[in-house]
């Protein structure tokens, strides 16, 4: 095999690899044990809200699952400051990533909190290979401007319009994760009133 041939081959697989799109779901969700939680009331009073920018509606999807399972609204932020944010509990924020950052309305509306009770932060991203890391530089960023008050963070794949990369993502597994992450975070907001429950109940 010459070298011009191999060289072919190997910038074609590199190419596969980086436009293909993945198959395998990337949906990753943490949660901070360390996070203040300052809110003191019960599931059903529980007032929450989920924000979030959307370009391509790959952030509209996951913010309207975890507003589903949080039974909050899901609004986007060009209309937050219609709410008055520190009447709730709970804000998850949601944004696309853009060069390892949070969109500059996102970014904006981040500095422009004043006083959090409870957070969250998720993020889609598209980019190949180095995506992940970017999401995670995001993800940093978003958190930082909460200070302590992040209860956990979620990030999963979307259809990247360049690249072409996790076509139909989010799909009904992302959404089914971002559920999940919803679902832990009523699970952490709530834990001290949770075991207080099984103790009752053994």
């Amino acid at each position: 095999m010459n070298r011009r041939l191999f060289c072919s081959i190997f910038i074609a697989f590199f190419v596969n690899i980086l436009f293909s799109g993945c198959t395998t779901h990337n949906a990753v969700m943490t949660f901070n044990k360390e996070a203040d939680r300052t809110v003191q009331t019960g599931f059903e009073d529980l007032k929450a809200i989920v924000v979030y920018d959307s370009w391509s509606g790959n952030t509209k999807l996951i913010a309207d699952e975890v507003a589903s399972v949080l039974n909050c609204p899901s609004v986007h932020v060009d209309s937050a400051g219609e709410c008055v944010m520190e009447d709730y509990d709970l804000i998850v924020v949601g944004s696309p990533v853009h060069g390892g950052m949070p969109t500059d309305k996102i970014d904006t509306f981040l500095s422009g909190l004043e006083s959090v009770k409870a957070s969250a932060v998720f993020v889609t991203y598209g980019a190949p290979l180095f995506g992940t890391l970017t999401a995670n530089a995001c993800l940093n960023s978003m958190e930082k401007k909460l200070h302590q008050t992040s209860l956990g963070r979620f990030k999963c794949n979307g259809f990247h319009k360049i690249f072409r990369t996790y076509p139909k993502h989010p799909d009904e597994e992302d959404k089914s994760e971002a559920a999940r992450f919803a679902a832990g975070l009523m699970e952490r907001f709530f834990y001290d009133d949770i075991q207080e429950s099984k103790s009752l109940q053994k």
